[in-house]
């Protein structure tokens, strides 16, 4: 009985006031329609990239790891710090630090860079080697500047620029100290097969981690293999697919409509509970 009354009396009280929440109503869609007019459209572009700083510092070892990955925490950090020059509107600094034009600068309105997951079989998250760039541009012809920017940020950046250089240096080293142990065991191993004493690909070694391993030749190939292909693909930033260039900007406009007709309608219903609480108290 008590939920019949409380619902007659909402009933009755969109009755006598639903002209009133109608017109907030109608007034918040009408406002968000205006505002989406006069506000500037933007374009909104990802870009999914990986870098190698974090393997050239040695700060983690992917062989240690259950996934083996290379951590992007550094890299997204540096983009995050010119999403906070962006926030603050300081596009002299976006500007010097991109080394591209302030109008070009002035053009960006946002940017964010997130780690990128996915679910292993155990259903638990995993972080990936990429993370994702997401910006948005007010004009289209800014967005390849920006791409191109962003690169040049990196390979331009004091301490990510020594890191990478010093791997380009130290890997070559590593590679002919790798083939000079490739022909040392090659040579120690036919020795052995010609003594018939004992066959080397049946003698374990350790790695790092001290887990048996059974052919030291083959070992050394497959890490000589990892180090030509980091040289080949790390470096300071790579675009694993780059920014794209859309003709039309996003479309917000039944968003903006939507959100402010519903921030006008619970107004309105506020306003118009006092406004009836009112009219009863006077009669």
């Amino acid at each position: 009985m008590d939920i019949f009354n409380l619902l007659k009396s909402i009933l009755n009280f969109y009755q006598r006031q639903w002209k009133f929440i109608l017109i907030f109503l109608l007034s918040g869609a009408i406002l968000g329609f205006v505002y989406d007019v006069v506000k500037t459209p933007y374009y909104e572009t990802s870009a999914t990239v990986t870098s190698g700083l974090s393997y050239f510092e040695g700060i983690i070892d992917p062989n240690e790891l259950d996934y083996p990955i290379i951590d992007q925490k550094i890299a997204i950090n540096m983009v995050n710090a010119l999403a906070e020059i962006v926030e603050k509107n300081e596009y002299e600094i976006l500007a010097k630090k991109l080394n591209i034009d302030l109008e070009v600068a002035q053009s960006i309105k946002f940017i964010e860079a997130e780690q990128l997951y996915e679910l292993d079989l155990e259903n638990r998250r995993q972080k990936l080697s990429q993370f994702l760039i997401t910006a948005r541009i007010t004009d289209n012809a800014s967005i390849r500047i920006f791409s191109d920017a962003l690169l040049s940020f990196f390979n331009r950046n004091g301490y990510s620029n020594k890191n990478y250089k010093l791997f380009q240096e130290q890997s070559p080293k590593f590679l002919n100290y790798i083939d000079d142990e490739i022909v040392d065991l090659k040579a120690y191993r036919n020795s052995m097969l010609v003594k018939s004493e004992v066959e080397l690909s049946s003698i374990s070694i350790a790695n790092d981690k001290s887990e048996v391993l059974q052919n030291q030749i083959i070992q050394l190939y497959e890490k000589r293999q990892a180090i030509e292909r980091n040289i080949e693909l790390l470096k300071p930033l790579s675009y694993v697919s780059n920014f794209p260039v859309y003709k039309k900007p996003k479309d917000r406009t039944w968003f903006r409509i939507g959100v402010l007709s519903v921030v006008f309608f619970l107004m309105g219903i506020v306003i118009a509970m006092f406004r009836d609480v009112y009219v009863i108290l006077r009669k």
